[in-house]
């Protein structure tokens, strides 16, 4: 008994300090949650990895000079799950996506939904950005209807 007292106060201090390490893991915060923006680009590079998968794309502006930006998604488990493999993204293949961008306006964000060239819609998301069925139909509308951002379609009182 008395060495289990002895531990007991390292223990409650590893637990301690183990809680915002965990937190901040699992934080959400470098991506913009209210708003959520339609795009399309050709993948360069899947990136299958824990703990938190990556998708490299180029993408064109308006004078089709194009960008690579990155974007977040899930773990390869929580993909696996929903169907999602290492060779879901081949380089070459264009998509069409919804994200979250980066609070500080760079190149990416966090993926939300993912329109694949056959049509079927899948969700890479881990909570960055909403992939759920709920939002993935009330981006349908919303595509109907020409919108390319949550906030245009939200302003339009869609």
């Amino acid at each position: 008994m008395r060495r289990l007292n002895n531990s007991l106060p390292l223990v409650l201090t590893a637990a301690v300090l183990t809680v915002p390490a965990v937190n901040a893991h699992h934080s959400f915060t470098q991506f913009d949650r209210s708003r959520e923006y339609l795009q399309t680009g050709t993948v360069v590079r899947w990136a299958f990895n824990n703990p938190h998968s990556w998708l490299y794309l180029n993408i064109a502006d308006e004078e089709g000079n194009e960008t690579l930006w990155s974007f977040e998604g899930s773990g390869p488990v929580s993909l696996i799950n929903r169907g999602i493999t290492g060779s879901t993204f081949e380089p070459g293949d264009t998509l069409t996506f919804m994200y979250c961008p980066m609070v500080d306006g760079r190149n990416g964000g966090h993926l939300g939904w993912v329109q694949l060239a056959d049509g079927s819609i899948i969700n890479p998301s881990d909570g960055g950005c909403n992939g759920n069925d709920e939002n993935i139909e009330r981006w349908k509308g919303w595509l109907e209807q020409g919108f390319t951002s949550n906030v245009d379609a939200q302003a339009a009182g869609q």
